[in-house]
C-alpha cells in the first residue's frame, strides 16, 4: 500500500507537504443550534467537525500558495470573496468525508510508512539527510508539532491512498492506450494576437460617485478581519536546563551504576545461504537441498561460490551471502540462536529454519564488547539527566500551572508570579493566527473560544511544541468592522479601472472577431494589417509546451477541431486576451510511442477512472450524511 501511496502523493510531499494541512449550518432552530453546532464549529459532517480553526488556517494556506502562483496577477480581494471561501469549505468537506470513508474501510496507514514519508521530505533534511531537529524547527515555524502533524499527514494518506485503490483494479486496453497517446501528443498550429487591458486604461473614467457606489454595493470586501489581542505565560523544559548540572562524583557514580550501558554490544560478522520452498520446491525439498550445501562446505567447497549459486536471499547472495556485523536482537530469533552458538570463525552452523526459509549459516570475526571509559561516556550521562530531569521538572510546574488555573482563572498575573514566569504580549492576530507561539491552530483556537473571548478566563495549558506549553488571555477584542471609504477609495478606483480596461479591451476582441466571421475581411493577416495587430504564430503546440501560459494551452486545447476552415476564437492568456485563428490539429502517432510511453498513457487512465469513481463516491457520501454549514462563520 506504501507504494501506491507513493505513486499518488508526489505532490502531496511539495506541499508539506508541506502545507497539509488542514480543514458552516443553516439555522433549523435554536434547539438544533444548542444541540448541534459546537461554538467553533464552521461545519458539521456526520459526527466530526470542522472548526473555525481549521477553516482559516488551511483557506489562508490556499491563498499563500495562489499568491506565490500568481505573483502580480494575484487578486487580493477577489481570492477573498464569500463563493470563493464556501467552494474552500466544500473541498474541505469532501475531503474529511473521504479520510471517514477510509476509516470506515479499515485502512490504515503505518507507523513505518509515516516514517518512510517523512524521512524523504527535503524540507527536514540537512545535507540529504533527515535532521531531528531541522525537523522541529520546520513545524515549529508552521504552528505544529509533531505529532499532530504526523496525524494530519496519516489522515491526508489515507485519502490519498482511496484512489490508488480504486485506480489499480482498472486495466485500460489497448486501444484505450492508443487514444490517450494520440490526444496527450496531439499538436495544434495556431496565430494569434493579443488585446491588452494595459492599453485601455487611459480611457477608462472613475468618477466619485462610482466610488461610493461600489463601495455600498460591496462592503463585504472592505470589512477588517476579527482580531484579538493576548498576553500570555509560557512554560518550557528548555527552562529548566541551565539550573541542572551534577558534580563529578555525581557523573562517576552514574557511570558505574549502569557501565553496561556504556559497552558497544558484541558484535559478529555473518554470512548465510538461504533456501527458501515455493513453486520449484516443497519445504521438505528445501530442507533437504540446505542440508546438502551443508555437508559439501563440510567438504570444503567455498561458501561464497555455493552462496551466489543457491541462495534465495536477493539482498546477500551476490555477495557470497555476507550480512556484515550481526548484533543481538537484528535477526529473527532462530537466526540469532544459530549465530551466536557458533565459537569459532569459519564455523558452520546445522541447518536452521525461520519463518523465511531454511539457512546455513557461516560466523566471520567476532568484535568482543568494548567499553567507553568514564571521560568518553560524561557528556552522555550529563545530557541524559539534563534532559530527564528538565522534563521532570517541566511536568512538576505543567500540574502546579492546572491547580492555580483551577484556583484563579480570572488573571495571569498570580500564575507568573507563582511559577517564576514572565506575562509576554503581542501584536493583534485573526482567526488565521500570528507569529508563533500564536500561529499554532491550538492556540488560535482557544484565542477564539467562548472561556478566552467571551468569559475572559485564562484558557487551559496548550502545549505547542514538545515539552513548551502557553496559557493565554484576552487583552482586547477588535471586532470585524468595514473599513471606512477614505482608507479604500483608492483600490476602489483601481479595481474599477482595471476592471473597465478588460472590458473595453474584451469589446474590441469581439469587435474584431465580428468582422472576421462576418467576412468584412478577406484573413486574419488583412484585418492585422488594417487595424495594426500583431500576429503570432505557434507551430505544433503541444499540451504541455507552457511557455505560452498554462491556462492559455489548457484553453486552445479546448477549441474544436477545425473542419475544412479555420477555427476563431477568443480566450483569456494571462490578463489579457488573444484573439485566435487555429489552424491544424495532430494526433499523436500510438505506433510511435515507446513502453515508457504507453505505461505511462496506462497510468493517467487508471487515474482518469479513479477520479470519476471518487467523484461518485463523494457525491454517494454526501447524500448519507449530515452535513450543517454555518455561512455566518466563513
Amino acid at each position: 500500500m506504501l507504494q501506491a501511496i507513493r505513486d499518488r502523493v508526489t505532490g502531496l510531499v511539495a506541499i508539506v507537504i508541506l502545507g497539509l494541512l488542514a480543514i458552516p449550518f443553516i439555522f433549523v432552530g435554536l434547539e438544533s443550534y444548542i444541540q448541534r453546532v459546537p461554538e467553533d464549529a464552521v461545519a458539521i459532517v456526520g459526527e466530526d467537525k470542522i472548526t473555525t480553526t481549521e477553516f482559516q488556517t488551511s483557506f489562508a494556506q490556499y491563498r499563500a500558495n495562489l499568491r506565490q502562483q500568481q505573483g502580480d496577477a494575484y487578486d487580493e480581494i477577489a481570492t477573498n470573496q464569500p463563493i470563493v471561501r464556501r467552494e474552500h469549505l466544500e473541498g474541505m468537506i469532501d475531503q474529511l468525508l473521504l479520510r471517514q470513508h477510509a476509516d470506515t474501510l479499515g485502512l490504515a496507514v503505518s507507523d513505518q510508512a509515516i516514517l518512510d514519508i517523512i524521512l524523504e521530505i527535503p524540507a527536514f533534511q540537512v545535507d540529504g539527510q533527515f535532521n531531528q531537529d531541522q525537523y522541529r524547527q520546520v513545524l515549529r515555524a508552521s504552528g505544529r508539532i509533531p505529532r499532530v502533524f504526523e496525524q494530519e499527514l496519516r489522515e491526508d494518506l489515507l485519502v490519498n491512498a482511496l484512489p490508488s485503490s480504486l485506480s489499480a483494479s482498472a486495466t485500460p486496453t489497448e486501444a484505450e492506450i492508443d487514444q490517450i497517446i494520440r490526444l496527450r501528443q496531439q499538436t495544434r498550429d495556431l496565430v494569434y494576437t493579443t488585446i491588452a487591458p494595459a492599453d485601455f486604461e487611459e480611457q477608462v473614467e472613475i468618477t466619485e460617485a462610482d466610488v461610493e457606489q461600489f463601495y455600498a454595493d460591496n462592503p463585504n470586501d472592505f470589512r477588517t478581519q476579527e482580531q484579538v489581542r493576548l498576553s500570555w505565560i509560557e512554560l518550557s523544559a528548555d527552562d529548566f536546563r541551565d539550573e541542572l548540572g551534577l558534580s563529578e562524583e555525581e557523573l562517576r557514580q552514574r557511570y558505574e551504576a549502569a557501565s553496561q550501558r556504556y559497552l558497544t554490544p558484541e558484535a559478529r560478522e555473518a554470512a548465510h545461504i538461504l533456501i527458501t520452498a515455493g513453486q520449484e520446491r516443497s519445504n521438505e525439498e528445501a530442507a533437504a537441498l540446505a542440508a546438502e550445501i551443508r555437508q559439501r562446505l563440510l567438504d570444503g567447497e567455498d561458501f561464497s561460490a555455493l552462496a551466489m549459486e543457491y541462495s534465495d536471499d536477493p539482498g546477500s547472495a551476490a555477495q557470497g551471502g555476507d550480512l556484515g556485523l550481526v548484533e543481538r536482537d537484528q535477526m529473527v530469533e532462530a537466526f540469532e540462536s544459530a549465530l551466536f552458538a557458533l565459537s569459532e570463525p569459519g564455523e558452520i552452523s546445522e541447518v536452521v529454519e525461520s519463518r523465511f526459509g531454511w539457512h546455513v549459516i557461516r560466523l566471520g570475526e567476532i568484535r568482543e564488547p568494548q567499553g567507553m571509559s568514564f571521560e568518553e561516556a560524561r557528556d552522555e550521562i550529563l545530557a541524559e539527566y539534563v534532559d530527564i530531569e528538565s522534563e521532570r521538572l517541566y511536568e512538576e510546574q505543567s500540574e502546579r500551572l492546572i491547580d492555580l488555573i483551577y484556583a484563579d482563572d480570572s488573571s495571569l498575573e498570580p500564575l507568573a508570579e507563582a511559577l517564576g514566569v514572565e506575562i509576554q504580549t503581542g501584536e493583534p492576530i485573526t482567526r488565521m493566527g500570528g507569529v508563533a507561539p500564536l500561529s499554532n491552530p491550538q492556540v488560535v483556537e482557544a484565542a477564539f473560544s467562548d472561556r478566552v473571548l467571551l468569559d475572559g478566563a485564562v484558557s487551559d495549558p496548550i502545549e505547542y511544541d514538545e515539552n513548551r506549553s502557553i496559557v493565554i488571555k484576552l487583552e482586547e477584542h477588535l471586532p470585524s468592522v468595514v473599513r471606512p471609504l477614505e482608507e479604500v477609495s483608492d483600490g476602489i478606483r483601481e479595481r474599477l479601472r482595471l476592471e473597465g480596461a478588460a472590458d473595453l479591451a474584451r469589446a474590441r476582441a469581439d469587435a474584431l472577431l465580428a468582422r472576421i466571421e462576418s467576412g468584412e475581411v478577406a484573413s486574419f493577416e488583412t484585418l492585422a494589417e488594417e487595424e495594426g495587430l500583431t500576429l503570432e504564430t505557434v507551430e505544433a503546440m503541444g499540451r504541455f509546451d507552457f511557455e505560452q501560459g498554462l491556462d492559455f494551452v489548457r484553453e486552445v486545447f479546448r477549441l474544436p477541431r477545425p473542419a475544412g476552415e479555420s477555427v476563431y476564437d477568443i480566450l483569456d492568456k494571462g490578463r489579457d486576451f488573444a484573439l485566435v485563428r487555429l489552424d491544424a490539429v495532430v494526433d499523436g502517432d500510438p505506433a510511435a510511442a515507446s513502453e515508457a510511453e504507453r505505461s505511462g498513457a496506462a497510468q493517467q487512465l487508471r487515474f482518469i477512472r479513479s477520479d470519476y469513481e471518487i467523484a461518485g463516491l463523494v457525491e454517494y457520501l454526501r447524500s448519507n450524511t449530515e452535513i450543517e454549514v454555518m455561512e455566518e462563520r466563513l
